[in-house]
């Protein structure tokens, strides 16, 4: 199977990252579904960043432009907060309207008949409704592969759902396959760059689990908090995870730089450690507490997929 990898050898950082206009999105998404509540503050954005793998000033972009549309203010020059009452239309609503308006205006302009538009845009809207691809989730590393893949199986158990690590994405075959990838935010830039415009991608929101939380707000106000991660993305986002909860000290490892861990988690007070390390670091000698770090998929994966099937065909 040919192999992509989509990054720079000495810091593993994507050499793609998201837009701004794909992190409005992203932001538009979560206050819909109310995980960025109305009226109340958005978080930080190095926060976002982190999460969605992208910069603080592309996040800071987007952000601007949400606030020009009406979605977000400013809050006596401090925060930026969801408004109370959003705009009518969506980002993705507005974008699928000026694109239709767009061809239909080039049509006129060329001649052509309204009905003979409409037509060919019943015949293609159908053809993609009756297609279906394949669907694939992918993930960076084994552990989150299984672990939220085994989330998105179960929620659809009557959908046969491919797994696949990030970098054995065959581009071609899933092309040939019209196949729907699956992949967490932080990862969608990754993959997009890597797979390009003819494979259908689909990003899904991850959140650390309610259990997560609860433990993380026991943290004390400067406490030493040792975090460990799959990588070193995985490292900075559970990082940034910490600083949103509690004041703290961070130190960062991988979960394969072993020598480190046992030297630095006896002198921790707390360590932020990813399910697969959990349970080597709590074994560690001197090892205060371990907070294990889960991550939860969204559940209403239903309307993506749909939306997936149907970009999935030319």
């Amino acid at each position: 199977m040919k192999r992509f990898r989509n990054v720079t050898p000495a810091s593993g950082t994507p050499q793609t990252s998201l837009t701004a206009r794909e992190v409005q999105e992203a932001i538009e998404e979560r206050i819909s579904k109310g995980v960025y509540a109305l009226g109340q503050r958005l978080p930080p954005l190095r926060s976002i960043a982190a999460e969605l793998g992208t910069s603080p000033s592309t996040v800071s972009r987007a952000v601007q432009e949400m606030i020009r549309n009406g979605w977000l203010d400013v809050q006596e020059r401090q925060f930026v907060r969801v408004r109370s009452r959003l705009p009518h239309k969506s980002v993705l609503q507005s974008g699928i309207q000026s694109a239709i308006r767009s061809i239909a205006h080039k049509w006129k302009l060329w001649g052509g008949d309204e009905r003979e538009l409409l037509a060919d845009i019943t015949e293609i809207v159908s053809e993609v409704f009756r297609d279906s691809g394949q669907i694939v989730f992918t993930e960076c590393n084994n552990a989150d592969l299984g672990y939220l893949g085994e989330q998105i199986s179960s929620e659809f158990p009557n959908l046969s759902i491919g797994r696949s690590l990030i970098s054995d994405l065959d581009a071609k075959r899933l092309r040939e396959g019209k196949a729907v990838i699956l992949v967490p935010y932080y990862h969608y830039a990754e993959v997009k760059g890597t797979l390009g415009p003819d494979v259908s991608i689909v990003p899904v929101h991850t959140s650390p689990s309610a259990e997560t939380l609860d433990e993380l707000l026991t943290i004390p106000a400067g406490s030493r908090v040792l975090v460990v991660g799959h990588n070193r993305r995985s490292v900075t986002r559970l990082s940034e995870i910490v600083r949103d909860y509690v004041d703290a000290k961070i130190t960062s490892v991988t979960e394969e730089e072993g020598e480190k861990i046992a030297k630095l988690a006896p002198q921790a007070e707390f360590v932020f450690a990813v399910w697969s390390a959990a349970d080597a670091v709590a074994a560690a000698p001197g090892v205060k507490h371990v907070i294990v770090v889960r991550f939860a998929l969204d559940t209403s994966l239903g309307a993506k997929l749909k939306l997936g099937s149907m970009m999935a065909a030319e």
